[in-house]
């Protein structure tokens, strides 16, 4: 008998031993070397948009890449086949999140932009689903289309602060879906609330695990601020149920309970933070579209003289009309320049899992096969997907037609959004409307088509004259009176940040483009 139970013991050791060194056998995917202490962490820190720094790696080493982050390795995938097949039919493996001590120290880890996959997480997507679904989001688009009338208005009347507007526009939209609540103006106290958690969030949450230790004296401030965001918003919400007086609104809708069941600390608990992060993510990527499409109505005015074009036609008699969801099917062009938007300039360039417990031992991308260890990030190069010249010819060009054709190319709707349990929730299954992500990214009511039908941008200098892709983008205007909307003589000043170091002036007046000394 001892003598079975050894060969046993035995047998299963040489099969183990077998079968780990089969798996070592397969390889990581390939990457640039780097430095022998730091990885890749200085090229891809020095690159300013490092995104574009990933893509340039994937171009030499393949659309399934690593890179060595002191010592740490991350993953990255710019191959949307490959991505579906991780991120969507193996989601199980590919939906958690980096752990982070500074976001324990403050008290976000339990929030859904960080929280693992598990049963807490898969909650609060239910919670998101039965506030977002379709037939509920229909009670947001009223107050969508409130806002962007008053975006519109304020333009009107304020032509020069556009950007300002846009901020308050979004604020506005993520205040009256998470809270039913009215923002005023910037000053409003949970705007400027907002904007403390944003700042020290952005700062953060970039910053390795050993760097975040002289930070820990601000963990009090920062807790508090986070405290504030979450309470105030959830606390206005019950006062006007109270009093019976509350609106339609994320909060409101999620309180109220299914059925009419009371809802236990814990899950109120919940609700508090998702909407809290729902609010806060909402206005950021909001901006970006817009800023995005206002660099590309400056750099390509034919592409504007169309839509202006399309919208006359459309409009006819009522020109002061506001352009509504509901317009989009009539608007084939105007609605292209919103997908070329998504495309040109992805909202969220790249998107960020983890792996969980296990090797996987089979990542297939193109003819090899890599294995990516258990615990490891992988992230989504999306803005490497959208600049793929075999589905988009000329991808640095804006090229709303390419989305015109008989066979266009696959809609950027399809990835901008996230990926697999982390995706976006429509609302309601429109991407030109309002996208929450369940990560708190919020894209609410981007207002494109609206804005082309009823201003005129001055035109501008060519694509090729700047790097639109490595760039942060800050606009200035200086004149007597200035206004981006009317077509008045002016100075543009398009102030291109190649971080970190090299900045372009390109000055605009009348059409012509000069560069300043």
């Amino acid at each position: 008998m001892e003598k079975i139970i050894s060969c046993i013991l035995v047998t299963g050791a040489l099969c183990y031993y077998a079968y780990k060194s089969r798996t070592s056998r397969i390889p990581p995917p390939p990457g640039p070397k780097g430095h022998w202490l730091f990885g890749n962490a200085l090229e891809i820190a020095g690159a300013g948009a490092f995104w574009v720094k990933l893509g340039e790696y994937a171009d030499v080493h393949g659309p399934l890449i690593s890179v060595r982050i002191l010592h740490q390795y991350a993953y990255v995938l710019s191959d949307p086949h490959t991505a579906t097949e991780l991120f969507e039919k193996r989601s199980v493996n590919y939906s958690d999140r980096d752990e982070n001590e500074m976001s324990k120290l403050i008290g976000f880890d339990q929030d859904i932009v960080i929280l693992q996959y598990g049963p807490k997480f898969k909650q609060c997507r239910t919670m998101l689903n039965r506030a977002l679904n379709n037939r509920a989001a229909q009670d947001y688009i009223p107050l969508q289309e409130h806002e962007v009338q008053k975006l519109m208005k304020r333009l009107m009347e304020q032509p020069e602060g556009f950007l300002d507007h846009v901020r308050l526009f979004s604020a506005s939209i993520a205040a009256r879906v998470a809270y039913g609540y009215t923002i005023p103006s910037f000053d409003d106290p949970f705007v400027q609330t907002a904007e403390k958690w944003g700042d020290a969030f952005s700062d953060l949450k970039h910053l390795p695990d050993w760097l975040q230790v002289p930070f820990q004296r601000r963990v009090v401030e920062i807790r508090k601020v986070l405290y504030d965001l979450r309470e105030k918003p959830f606390r206005y919400v019950l006062e006007q149920m109270a009093t019976g007086t509350t609106g339609d609104s994320f909060v409101s809708k999620l309180l109220q309970g299914e059925d009419g069941a009371s809802m236990d600390e814990q899950t109120k608990e919940d609700v508090k933070r998702i909407a809290a992060s729902f609010y806060s993510a909402g206005a950021d990527t909001t901006i970006s579209a817009v800023q995005s499409f206002f660099l590309a109505m400056t750099l390509y005015p034919q592409t504007q003289a169309k839509a202006q074009a399309e919208l006359a036609a459309y409009l006819n008699s009522d020109s002061r009309r506001v352009i509504l969801p509901k317009d989009r099917e009539n608007l084939p062009y105007t609605s292209a320049i919103v997908k070329e938007v998504l495309r040109w300039h992805p909202i969220v360039p790249v998107v960020q899992h983890r792996s969980s417990q296990d090797d996987d031992e089979n990542v297939v991308c193109g003819d090899k096969v890599y294995r990516i260890p258990a615990k490891s990030t992988i992230m989504v190069n999306v803005w490497k997907m959208m600049q793929n010249p075999d589905v988009y010819p000329d991808p640095e060009m804006f090229m709303p037609e390419r989305f015109l054709v008989d066979n266009p190319p696959l809609g950027p709707e399809e990835y901008v959004f996230g990926f697999g349990r982390r995706a976006t929730q429509n609302m309601p299954g429109d991407t030109h409307r309002t996208a929450v992500n369940v990560d708190g990214h919020q894209v609410p009511a981007i207002p494109l088509p609206a804005l082309c039908s009823h201003w005129h941008l001055k035109e501008a200098c060519t694509a090729m004259e700047i790097n639109v892709y490595n760039i942060t983008l800050r606009v200035a205007w200086e004149a007597p009176n200035p206004s981006i909307f009317a077509p008045r003589p002016k100075f543009l000043l398009i102030i291109v940040e190649d971080m970190p170091s090299v900045r372009q002036i390109i000055m605009v007046r009348g059409g012509m483009t000069e560069r300043p000394n």
